[in-house]
């Protein structure tokens, strides 16, 4: 049985040479922390909450004396150190549980200490190590049974002083366990005490997690919590992505989901029921299946070689399928070689209630990582009603043009002779009859907005993710609606790098039409879609629901009905904003934590045209935004028309950013500076090719300009 989180502290000395000599207690900090964290095995429990504020208090003093940048904010940290250091000396002098070593002056084995029965497979030992009358010190040793093979456990402590060891000690044997603590001060003759640490049979628990579609067993996301000590556990049968998963990002089997509504926290990807040995104690299980159904919580006990039997069905408090609506991720990265990987791949999708999955594959100008066996329908991967789809991510550049993502290609598409040419991908996916979006917009990293300004306005992207790791944002996406061009609205996970599979995810319309991957894709294409990491949506301005277009010749009032829903269990919507050209037109705010719909219900009139969006936020933190449904006049453009100037003027100056770092490469390049470097040399090469698309798009912008003068005589 693994712990869900591993505190490996190597053994160490803390000297003269790592703190200044007035320093109290050097190695304090470290110490706090090991005891905090193993505070179950060595303090009673009302002293527990003040080892954690003794923790936090040494830290903020550590970081404090970081940030300072004169004698004075030094000097006030120094003082909240010590000030933090004489409250955890006080509280290891209240501890009745420390053992008492004096060192000798020659080799010595000290009689057994008392027999120690032990909670749990992991527990920790305090010490209380005296070798002079120098300043005290603390020390951390941890060791892991799995790891040694001999019973001897060495502790170096300082000389002339006393020292408050703490010795931390994982997966412990049951039943009896012989050790010996070998302490000295480095070189010289040993004390060593022998000790025998007895640990309890376990118990048995046989879990089982029911779909409730079907009642039948169903993949869930799970997480045991032992309250003994906090620690947590995945189930037995966890699955393992890490070789699925090319060392990239987290590839630990515990996920730590950025999900709302109680399903925070490290989670294990669960295939189905399980049976597992744990330590005799009180528990507690956490279950969740995504963000259509209620987490599920439930203490239980273990007894000493018996069993305790628990089953789980986690209610759905919303089927957004009734309502049209089929949930998707954009940006899944995992390895697809074979079947078993396509087996845990899909047994992902089915635990987080994910219908459709972008699993990509991902590039850069020097590698590709997380392969798949191919593309298109015939390497599709459908399970229960849950289908896998192989994309890419891939052109991607950190430092130049952004991210991107395509989906429902038939073929990887990648030329790095062409690597900056993002454009060149774009044509082909469409060709293909795929789409193509950005990574990454609801933050803006890796310059994105730079291809953007190019790509984007020629019409050849189809979506952006709008919504990942937990974070809704808005600003560029409203910039290019401002500006008038058609955007989707999507999300991604970016798992192994965001915590779990549809943690954020996006919604495709597809009314009555039947589930299929290509009806999905297609609801994707035409905008049908919105975004939530929890609360969930609905937006209808007369029968158009997001990404339609409403073609009006004349001014004439539009109903407007837009609602945001939520479960009382998990997250009620507490606020709900119908947005016209990224402000507020209307807006609705809920206190009641009950209250289960968040409702707006008015007219509009469709003036000179606009474009129109729902967003939602939840009392759970969750956040939801649609597409936007076009309103548009003939004649006239659906833009932002008196801020268009502004807006082609921050377009032109990210088309001047690529035109600098063209510029840049390409010097370095001449100055034979580059040669190791492929990615700028690269870059210099497709220099003159890159700078002909920029000239394209400000010319461009040159004729929106045009046309934003020409429109004034038609909206006087």
């Amino acid at each position: 049985m693994r712990p869900a989180i591993r505190f490996i502290f190597a053994a160490f000395l803390i000297t003269n040479a790592a703190h200044t000599q007035d320093e109290a207690l050097p190695g304090g900090p470290e110490f706090a922390g090991a005891i905090a964290q193993y505070a179950a095995y060595v303090l009673p429990e009302s002293k527990r909450a003040e080892a954690d504020e003794i923790n936090r208090a040494l830290r903020q003093a550590q970081n404090d004396s970081k940030r300072a940048t004169n004698d004075a904010e030094k000097q006030a940290a120094l003082e909240k150190r010590s000030a933090a250091v004489a409250r955890l000396q006080k509280l290891l002098s209240e501890i009745p549980g420390a053992t008492a070593i004096t060192l000798s002056a020659t080799q010595t084995t000290l009689a057994p200490a008392p027999p120690v029965t032990l909670h749990a497979e992991s527990s920790a030992l305090l010490f209380r190590i005296d070798a002079g009358p120098g300043p005290a010190r603390a020390v951390t040793a941890a060791y892991d049974f799995s790891e040694r093979s001999t019973p001897r456990f060495p502790v170096q402590v300082a000389p002339g002083c006393t020292t408050w060891a703490l010795v931390t000690l994982e997966r412990i044997p049951t039943l009896k366990t012989e050790i010996e603590i070998e302490f000295s001060t480095g070189g010289g003759p040993t004390t060593i005490l022998p000790m025998t640490l007895t640990t309890p049979d376990p118990g048995t628990l046989d879990a089982t997690i029911l779909s409730d579609d079907s009642g039948k067993p169903s993949p869930a996301m799970v997480r045991l919590v032992r309250k003994l000590d906090g620690r947590e556990f995945g189930p037995s049968n966890a699955l393992d992505f890490g070789p699925q998963f090319d060392h990239q990002g987290n590839f630990a089997p515990q996920r730590r989901t950025n999900h709302t509504g109680g399903g925070a926290g490290s989670f294990w990807v669960c295939p189905g029921p399980f049976t597992m040995q744990l330590a005799p104690g009180d528990y507690s299980i956490i279950v969740t299946r995504g963000a259509e159904h209620e987490s599920v919580a439930k203490d239980f006990a273990i007894a000493s070689k018996k069993t305790t039997s628990v089953t789980f069905r986690p209610e759905r408090w919303v089927d957004m399928r009734k309502h049209g609506w089929w949930s998707g991720d954009d940006h899944f990265h995992c390895q697809i070689l074979s079947e078993g990987d396509a087996e845990r791949a899909a047994a992902w999708a089915r635990a987080e209630d994910v219908r459709l999955c972008n699993v990509v594959k991902m590039g850069d100008i020097s590698r590709t990582w997380f392969d798949q066996r191919g593309f298109g329908p015939d390497y599709r991967v459908e399970r229960d009603g849950y289908i896998l789809c192989p994309g890419q991510e891939c052109p991607r550049t950190h430092n130049e043009l952004g991210h991107t993502i395509h989906m429902n290609i038939r073929s990887m598409i990648r030329d790095t002779s062409q690597y900056y040419l993002y454009d060149t991908v774009f044509d082909e996916v469409q060709a293909q009859g795929g789409l193509s979006g950005y990574c990454h917009v609801n933050s803006g990293i890796f310059h994105v907005h730079r291809d953007m300004s190019m790509n984007l306005a020629n019409g050849k992207v189809d979506f952006v993710e709008l919504m990942q790791f937990a974070n809704l944002g808005t600003d560029l996406y409203y910039d290019f609606l401002n500006t008038g061009f058609k955007v989707t609205a999507s999300a991604g996970s970016d798992v192994p790098w965001g915590g779990s599979v549809g943690e954020v995810r996006v919604y495709a319309y597809l009314g009555k039409k039947k589930f299929t991957a290509q009806n999905w894709f297609d609801a994707v294409e035409r905008g049908n879609t919105f975004v939530t990491n929890g609360i969930m949506l609905d937006l209808r301005v007369d029968k158009a629901v997001p990404g339609d277009t409403i073609a009006v010749k004349e001014v004439k009032p539009l109903r407007v009905r837009a609602k945001a829903i939520g479960d009382p269990r998990r997250g009620t919507p507490t606020k709900l904003d119908v947005i016209v050209h990224g402000d507020a037109y209307k807006h609705a705010e809920s206190s009641p934590a009950n209250q289960k719909e968040l409702a707006l219900d008015f007219t509009i009139p469709s003036g000179h045209g606009f474009w129109i969006a729902a967003r939602a936020e939840g009392s759970d933190g969750s956040r939801a935004h649609t597409t936007p449904i076009y309103v548009v006049r003939e004649g006239l453009r659906f833009w932002k028309y008196d801020a268009v100037p502004a807006l082609i003027e921050k377009r032109l100056a990210s088309l001047g950013e690529i035109e600098q770092i063209v510029a840049d490469a390409q010097a370095r390049n001449a100055a034979g500076q580059v040669d190791d470097n492929r990615a700028i040399k690269q870059l210099a090469l497709q220099g003159p090719a890159l700078l002909e698309r920029v000239q394209t798009a400000r010319e461009l912008y040159v004729e929106l300009a045009r046309i934003q003068d020409q429109e004034r005589a038609k909206r006087n």
